[in-house]
């Protein structure tokens, strides 16, 4: 059996919607109970069971019953070969050549969508067969098209084919690996991630060089408009694909003299990346870093837990890089420069009854809005409205503070301050918001801080008070390091570390308040003040 190139999309022709009553190998009945006959002469189409997308060794992995936080290591590879790329998928039929004729060519054309109007077609030879690369997972429409000798042809009635709907929907891209998209799954909320929308890969020539079924792939196939390239030490890494823009404000910096993981000193990065995405109009796109696993698994823990996806299954997601060639194996829990429990942990500490709760909270507390969030979260999910993020909540970037002493500065050049932030470095410097609450609870204090300096011994109570209704509110111990002060120096240029600093718990009785954070010699950086209730604050990180 020949496997066939995969040839320019064509234009579809018109189709005859009251076909899709035909959908399935043997065709359903119409409304009107008449069975709907299909003429052409495509006969036995072999769509009846589901194709399986996933190397077996893939399938073990996928199929593991315990948690993914403990997985044993040797359940998957060291990320020394390419083992990413999904198993193709080979449709056969019969066909009745019609008296007169020559078949030239068989192609299919297949889609997510019944209407088949974002059908992408793969052409095949004159053998009764067609196999191709990356179906959706799930329920795929397609219809069959003979091409005759003299330009005419036959269409068969559209038809479907299941693809195991085990997520990930990993992808076949000559010239890369680790790809997939990162729609498929059944959120937590019972909402799911659509596919099509947002894929995660590898940068440039990390699996042998781009060709022109690169292009053919990503542009006609996958559809991508945009390339986000979250690589700050290396522009090499970019595809540049024809017809894609390519995004590099989102540009992650991976050395630091203070930080303890990719989160810590790209906060901004991250705000600019999720801003990006809650543009309907930037969709399909495709974001990486230079082996799509470190800062391009760092966006897509933060994706993931956004959109609902358990704890667990981000876990999952992050040790399927391994079968990509990445070049050293990732795990969980290892201490290593690249654990990503680094980052998860940090996560955890915020309050939230789930994990999607507390990222929501960690994003907000960086400086997105609910509304923008609210976006990402509609563009890239569908079936029923997902819970919401409805506990207590005081949001105060720093546009909304009232400041005595100092002036707001704002800085729009990408990820190295928030927009707008204050310099306290004075008792007579201080900004403060005030705010109502409906019923009382209690509060995670949460301050969006920078400051270049990772002092082991300086405490964030040496540079900042905080009152709240004049009543001081005692902050925790913690050094500048441990809050993830520091800077990032990447090519002889460095900048200041913003991170969300919780600061300590307050008990807010129903009615007015008011939090005001004061300066003191030792200077602090400050872009936003925010209250989560805390009845639901902490969490683990799944691992015993």
């Amino acid at each position: 059996m020949k496997k066939v190139s995969i040839k320019r999309a064509l234009f579809l022709s018109t189709l005859c919607l009251t076909a899709l009553a035909g959908c399935g190998g043997q065709g359903t009945e119409a409304s009107t109970e008449a069975s709907i006959v299909d003429t052409s002469g495509f006969k036995n189409v072999n769509d009846k069971e589901a194709f399986e997308i996933h190397s077996d060794l893939q399938k073990a992995f996928l199929e593991y019953d315990g948690s993914y936080a403990t997985i044993p290591a040797d359940m998957y590879p060291d990320g020394t070969a390419n083992l990413s790329d999904s198993n193709p998928i080979t449709l056969t039929w019969d066909y009745e050549l019609p008296e007169g004729k020559e078949v030239s060519s068989y192609s299919v054309i297949f889609g997510q969508k019944s209407d088949l109007s974002d059908g992408y077609r793969v052409l095949g030879d004159t053998e009764e067969s067609i196999t191709f690369s990356n179906p959706f997972l799930g329920t795929n429409y397609y219809k069959l098209i003979a091409t005759f000798a003299d330009g005419s042809t036959d269409e068969s009635l559209i038809h479907t084919f299941e693809v195991n709907s085990k997520y990930p929907r990993n992808l076949t891209i000559s010239g890369m690996t680790n790809c997939r998209d990162m729609g498929g799954r059944v959120t937590e909320d019972g909402t799911k991630i659509k596919q099509g929308m947002i894929y995660r890969t590898s940068g440039k020539n990390q699996n042998g060089s781009l060709t022109d079924a690169t292009t053919e792939e990503m542009i006609n196939h996958l559809g991508v408009k945009n390339e986000i390239n979250l690589a700050g030490d290396s522009d090499s890494y970019n595809l540049k694909l024809e017809g894609t823009t390519l995004i590099s404000s989102c540009k992650m910096d991976t050395s630091s003299t203070g930080g303890f993981h990719h989160f810590s000193r790209n906060t901004e990065a991250v705000k600019n990346f999720f801003t990006i995405l809650s543009d309907e109009d930037n969709f399909p796109l495709f974001y990486h870093c230079k082996i799509g696993t470190d800062r391009t698994g760092l966006c897509s823990v933060l994706l993931s837990g956004l959109l609902g996806v358990s704890l667990d299954e981000v876990y999952q997601d992050y040790l399927f890089s391994n079968f990509g060639k990445i070049g050293e194996k990732r795990g969980i829990g290892t201490g290593d420069s690249h654990d990503m429990l680094k980052y998860v942990n940090d996560l955890l500490t915020f309050s939230g009854a789930s994990f999607k709760n507390k990222v929501y909270n960690v994003l907000l507390s960086i400086g997105l809005s609910r509304e923008t969030l609210d976006k990402v979260i509609s563009n890239l999910t569908e079936g029923p409205a997902p819970k919401g993020n409805d506990a207590n909540q005081v949001i105060a970037r720093a546009d909304a503070l009232t400041a005595s002493g100092v002036d707001a500065t704002t800085d729009t050049s990408d990820r190295k301050h928030p927009d707008t932030y204050y310099v306290l470095d004075s008792e007579d410097k201080s900004v403060s918001y005030s705010f109502d609450v409906s019923s009382a609870f209690t509060g995670q204090v949460v301050a969006y801080l920078g400051n270049s300096d990772a002092s082991t011994s300086k405490k964030i109570g040496d540079a900042i008070t905080c009152e709240i209704d004049g009543n001081d509110l005692e902050i925790r111990d913690v050094t500048y390091k441990d809050a993830r002060m520091g800077k990032c120096t990447v090519s002889g240029s460095s900048r200041m570390n913003y991170f969300p600093v919780i600061l300590g718990t307050a008990e807010l009785s129903q009615g007015n308040h008011t939090i005001q954070i004061t300066g003191s010699a030792e200077t602090m950086n400050l872009g936003g003040i925010y209250i989560f209730d805390n009845a639901t604050a902490g969490g683990s990180n799944g691992i015993d």
